[in-house]
């Protein structure tokens, strides 16, 4: 039988898990949180981005079928009683790159925040991936104590036309947040109609439009960059 990982193992485990989008559900909320409240798991996803960055784009993206991970555990063991020798495994391989063929990688922004409270209310949490391969990577963080969304801006060249910040709640139409930098770290101020379509599940997108009447009624162009919000 495996040795139980090192509390240090778990966390470096964790956090490769995190930056290849390994986790879902309650284990994602709960490694979100833990990059925004512990300097040190923030740390080693920074640490995987950039060790995982150089195999970014060496190859199409393919998502491995469910049934994947499932025939690893088959052959290692009962998952029930060798979860720990699936989740070394899965570290060992990732940390090799064996797994980087296989499975598409999403490179996270980390927003720097102060450490939350332990009681600290749910926070909604966006990254927006972009449409092309070449295109911006943008995180959003809003805390609905707050009346404003903090978001980041990396990889968009600047040009002719401004980036412009949507909201699409679940079957809605956009709704302008407002425009944004083309890099770099914004405050977005909320009114209390845009903060009430954050919900789990609304997209946020992020399109190119003129300076010029901003912000405008509805899009005119397709996103650059889009994803779906989850509330941590």
């Amino acid at each position: 039988m495996d040795d139980p990982l090192t509390p240090q193992e778990e966390q470096s485990a964790q956090a490769a898990e995190l930056v290849l989008g390994l986790l879902d559900g309650v284990e994602r909320a709960a490694a979100l949180r833990l990059q925004l409240s512990d300097p040190a798991f923030a740390d080693q996803v920074r640490g995987w981005e950039a060790r995982l960055a150089p195999l970014h784009g060496q190859w199409d993206a393919v998502t491995p079928h469910d049934a994947v991970w499932d025939a690893v555990a088959a052959r290692i063991g009962d998952p029930a009683t060798d979860r720990t020798a699936l989740r070394r495994w899965r570290a060992g391989a990732i940390a090799s790159g064996a797994l980087a063929a296989g499975l598409a990688m999403l490179l996270l922004v980390r927003t720097d925040v102060p450490q939350p409270p332990a009681d600290a209310a749910p926070m909604a949490i966006a990254q927006m991936v972009g449409t092309a391969d070449n295109g911006p990577l943008v995180s959003a963080r809003y805390d609905p104590a707050a009346t404003r969304m903090v978001v980041r801006m990396a990889g968009l060249t600047p040009g002719a036309l401004s980036p412009e910040l949507w909201i699409i709640p679940p079957g809605g139409a956009p709704v302008s947040l407002g425009g944004l930098a083309h890099l770099g770290t914004m405050v977005v101020p909320l009114s209390d109609t845009q903060r009430q379509l954050l919900v789990e599940g609304a997209t946020l997108a992020v399109t190119l439009e003129p300076a010029e009447g901003m912000p405008h009624a509805a899009p005119s162009s397709a996103p650059v960059a889009a994803g779906k919000i989850s509330i941590l």
